[in-house]
Order: C-alpha cells, then structure tokens, then sequence
C-alpha cells in the first residue's frame, strides 16, 4: 500500500510541476505574441504613404524603422522588424549597414548596442 501512496504522490508532484510548466509556456507565449505585434506596427509605422520597405535599399529601410521606433532599438529589433517587412535581414547583416550610416551620420548609438535615427 505504501508504494502506491509514494508513486500518487509522486504523479501529483509531476502533475504539479508540468501544470506549472505550461503556465510559464503560456506567458511566455503572450510576451512573444505581444512583442510580435509591436514590431508590426513599427514595420507599418516605417511604412510612409506610397512607400514600401520592399522597394528601399537596406540602408534605408534600417533608418525608415528607427524613425517610426519611439524608442532606441537593438540590432537584433531592427533585423526582426526588416525581415518582417520582407526585407531579410539577420542581425549581423544589420550590423554592417548600422556602421555605415553610422559613419554617415544618418544613424546614432544612443549607448552600446542601442540605436536610433540621426
């Protein structure tokens, strides 16, 4: 008897702990569903009447994104949303436009890692 009681506790902790799991999972879900939604509407913001990512040089495109941001954004975010506009980019692809307009003025580095439009 006492090795049925051990294995219902045993189960009821397993439960416990992968019930718990999923609700993690689920937040995690929303957070990724919420940040998804945030880089659509940069990517829709970016996007002037008459204006399509898709027909800008990357360069551009990477400046159009941190002009419609109101916040300075990582590599990272910016490949995120140009690969969301259609425009694929990686976040070390990103990385090499970013010294360029860096150098040219068009872009700032608000503090390491950190971007926005000049």
């Amino acid at each position: 008897m006492t090795s049925y009681v051990e294995d219902l506790e045993r189960v009821e902790n397993e439960l416990r702990e992968a019930e718990r799991e999923r609700d993690l999972l689920g937040v995690r879900i929303e957070g990724l569903r919420a940040q998804r939604d945030a880089f659509k509407k940069l990517v829709e913001a970016a996007v002037m009447p008459g204006e399509d990512l898709k027909d800008l040089t990357k360069a551009d495109a990477i400046v159009a994104i941190l002009r419609a941001s109101d916040k300075p954004m990582t590599l990272g975010e910016i490949a995120d949303a140009m690969s969301a506009a259609g425009k694929y980019t990686v976040k070390n692809g990103a990385s090499v436009y970013i010294d360029g307009l860096l150098k040219a003025g068009r872009v700032v580095r608000v503090k390491r890692g950190l971007y926005s439009a000049a």
